[in-house]
């Protein structure tokens, strides 16, 4: 679990798409340096505005480094296959980690964190009982 530490004291809270943005930023220790050059180059071809430049300001390998750590620690537990599964299926598949990329979307997000959080602190107390997994599996079934 170690390595998913870092996750534990953040603060998932947004209230629009470009607060979102930068939770995930956050969340995934996104470095700018990463598409600094891509986002030089999009501004050479064409004016950004600030959403499209802001969208687009995104590490790529930071987000994928952090979704295969979380698989990796929640993959052989139940209940996040369950909500893996399901939040697949509203992207007509049956992979898990398609399911597990759902889960950071931006209405699954804050409840998917918090049952993060909540196995991260104390697997063994994790349970089919917890609230925030209830929540969670209301909000995407």
């Amino acid at each position: 679990m170690t390595l998913l530490k870092h996750l534990i004291n953040k603060k998932v809270d947004y209230h629009d798409n470009k607060e979102y943005r930068q939770c995930l930023r956050e969340l995934f220790r996104m470095n700018p340096e990463s598409y600094k050059e891509k986002l030089n180059t999009l501004r050479s071809l064409e004016d950004l505005d600030d959403e499209t430049e802001d969208e687009i300001s995104y590490d790529d390998s930071a987000a994928k480094d952090l979704l295969d750590q979380i698989f990796s620690q929640t993959e052989k537990n139940q209940l996040f296959n369950s909500a893996y599964m399901i939040a697949a299926g509203t992207m007509i598949s049956e992979d898990p980690t398609i399911g597990l990329a759902v889960l950071f979307c931006y209405d699954f997000l804050p409840l998917f964190y918090l049952c993060l959080v909540d196995y991260l602190t104390s697997p063994t107390e994790f349970t089919k009982e917890n609230n925030h997994y209830i929540s969670l599996m209301k909000k995407i079934s």
